[in-house]
């Protein structure tokens, strides 16, 4: 379950360890579907979905796989250099101390990607010597096992964590529509993460953390696999002044490999053919090279700066979607720096009033981009693209009044910009015979918004309704082409192109409810509607009005916690997502669902705690995808899993 914080003019959601031990999810991203706004590009839970389906977006912000929010791990940013989706898997839950959501224009603080607002991942301390352990198996040979163990010795602090996850999954075609190719998606990977933390003095610390993740998964045909193998690196370090002032800083390097290999079925699924065939190398180097803070009278002054280099390029090989014979090696890339700095003021000029001004400034510049073709013949053909670059100014002002004791009204207007990434200028995908081409002409996405917000308690009950409005400028989506791109190929069904849409709207309301009749109970309901629409398409002009990708209208969530734990602590959820489509032309629609989970757990002693977990508790069939040819992917059946979870 979820807790608003309730101290900032932001929409903020704070999930904590507590709430991640009495939910039934195994992942982040399934965890923070819970929170009013949160959704991946696909319905598909990251345990079998293609990790470039699990970009975020919040508030329906992006018709695209792309992130539209900025994912960080203790401040350091995880979306993927290249692609800007989220391995969600790398972070396991069990070395988390709380997850904060902060939803709106994040822009004006945290640059590129923080379009839609922010998830902030942060892990659980080390303050003494210890560790946890958690193991758990269930449906589908579904197994997890995850060790966390701390050490202190004098101004030292050390954390390692090992984490091994395996499941046999499911097949993720409607029993219908499914042939003699149709296999599990399977999925297994480890992570490994280390932390060390050299604590001078209360005023004065410094850390080195390091992070190793490999994945395989299967992708539901013999021929259609994944796998990512990546690591990163980071140093940083606070230091509190004697005049009050706090600076921090970090530097990170990532670097990772990720393989795919994608096949054409025949309208009967009895049989496959081998049609494209990728590696994408990438690295990224970048640091918030200084932040500073410091409390002047009523004012709180930040300023900070940061940048961000990144390296990839698609490597693929492409085979005949007819034949199978082999056509071409594609290789496609660059380079991209992204850098800015920003200035924010929070300013409490009386207890009951909180205004907030800030502006940030970055540029951008993609470079050393070209692809090479080398055709089966061994005739190469290069094509060397144009440097691109631009400067976005991201101003913010936001306002908390708390009008009575129980009421507190929140506003806030803001700009924000996200860079294309590399995977959008340059790779192509596929999604069974549909295709969709890279695009090296696209333009960065700009958003104008604000947001409007009452927060009210009336004694046990609070509830919180705000109502948001955002105009997108150059937004990227997958569209549908009328004419063929090369680079889709013969045997496609559809061909699409990213592309930037002249205006995107996306408005909407939030409704939050929490209600603690008992010390031991707690409810929570909330609504989210959203009016996702493309305004301006004056290279398509068919797509005006039309619903953006993804989005649906509707979104439900109610939840049930008891907590007794000398008899049972149990948890409830039940989540509703409305209609919503497939495609550009809201011509593939994906039908409403609802899914309930159900958790139980009992503790023992005063180190450990049984706990047995259902997902999808009805069963529900529902559909996450579906191509023009009419194959209907849907999400996983019930789930159920067991395990322990041990405190020392």
């Amino acid at each position: 379950m979820e807790q608003r914080a309730s101290d900032s003019p932001a929409s903020v959601t704070v999930i904590t360890r507590e709430d991640i031990e009495q939910s039934a999810s195994r992942t982040i991203d399934d965890l923070l579907r819970q929170v009013p706004g949160f959704s991946l590009f696909r319905r598909t839970s990251s345990v079998v979905g293609h990790p470039t389906t699990q970009g975020v977006s919040l508030r329906g912000i992006g018709p695209s796989g792309t992130s539209r929010a900025l994912v960080l791990l203790d401040g350091v940013p995880i979306n993927d250099p290249f692609g800007g989706w989220v391995y969600w898997n790398r972070v396991p839950l069990l070395g988390l101390e709380q997850i904060e959501v902060v939803r709106g224009g994040g822009s004006s603080v945290w640059g590129n990607y923080a379009l839609g607002g922010v998830i902030h991942l942060l892990s659980r301390p080390v303050t003494e010597r210890g560790g946890a352990f958690e193991a758990s198996y269930g449906s589908r040979d579904t197994a997890n096992l995850d060790l966390l163990l701390n050490e202190v010795h004098g101004p030292f602090r050390l954390s390692v964590e090992g984490n091994h996850f395996t499941t046999d999954g499911y097949k993720v075609v409607l029993p219908s529509r499914r042939g003699t190719i149709d296999v599990n998606a399977d999925s297994e990977h480890e992570t490994f993460n280390g932390r060390l933390e050299w604590v001078v003095s209360p005023d004065v610390s410094f850390f080195l953390r390091g992070n190793y993740y490999d994945e395989d998964r299967g992708n539901g045909t013999p021929l259609q696999v994944n796998d990512t193998s990546a690591g990163d690196l980071v140093a940083g370090g606070r230091v509190r002044t004697s005049d009050g002032s706090t600076w921090t800083f970090n530097i990170y390097g990532q670097d990772q490999a990720f393989r795919s290999t994608f096949s054409r079925q025949a309208d009967d699924r009895n049989s496959e053919i081998l049609v494209l065939d990728q590696t994408v190398p990438a690295a990224a180097a970048g640091g918030g090279a200084l932040q500073w803070s410091r409390l002047f009278g009523s004012h709180l002054v930040l300023a900070g700066a940061d940048v961000r280099w990144v390296e990839g390029e698609t490597d693929e090989n492409v085979f005949s979607g007819v034949t199978g014979i082999f056509q071409r090696r594609r290789v496609a890339g660059g380079e991209q720096l992204i850098t800015g700095a920003f200035l924010q003021d929070v300013f409490t000029p009386v207890p009951q009033w909180e205004l907030i001004g800030g502006l940030r400034a970055d540029y951008w510049l993609t470079y050393n981009a070209s692809r090479r073709d080398t055709l089966a013949s061994g005739v190469l053909l290069r094509k060397d693209f144009d440097d691109s670059d631009q400067l976005a100014v991201s101003p913010r002002l936001a306002a908390l009044w708390r009008a009575t004791p129980a009421t507190d009204l929140r506003a806030s207007v803001y700009q924000g910009f996200r860079a294309p990434t590399l995977n959008e200028l340059y790779r192509v995908f596929r999604v069974r015979n549909d295709v969709t081409a890279a695009n090296e002409k696209l333009r960065p996405e700009r958003l104008t918004g604000g947001e409007l917000s009452v927060h009210q308690r009336w004694g046990p009950l609070d509830a919180r309704v705000t109502g948001f409005w955002n105009d997108v400028e150059h937004l990227i989506a997958n569209v549908t082409l009328s004419t063929p791109h090369p680079d889709c190929g013969a045997g496609v069904t559809t061909c699409r192109q990213r592309q930037n849409l002249d205006l995107g709207r996306i408005r909407g309301v939030e409704t939050e409810l929490e209600l603690r009749p008992a010390r031991a109970w707690r409810l929570v309901a909330s609504h989210l509607y959203t009016d996702a629409r493309v305004v301006e398409a004056s290279q398509q002009r068919s797509l005006e009005g039309k619903r953006l990708a993804q989005v649906p209208e509707h979104t439900y969530t109610l939840g049930g916690r008891y907590q007794n734990p000398a008899w049972v602590n149990a948890s409830a959820t039940a989540r509703f997502v409305g209609r919503q489509f497939e495609d550009d032309l809201n011509t593939l629609p994906l039908g409403s669902f609802v899914v309930v989970d159900l958790t139980l757990s009992r503790p023992f002693a005063k180190w450990g705690e049984a706990f047995v977990g259902v997902e999808n508790l009805l069963d529900e069939t529902y559909a996450t995808g579906r191509t023009s040819e009419g194959v209907v992917s849907i999400g996983a059946p019930r789930l159920i899993h067991g395990g322990i979870r041990l405190s020392f």
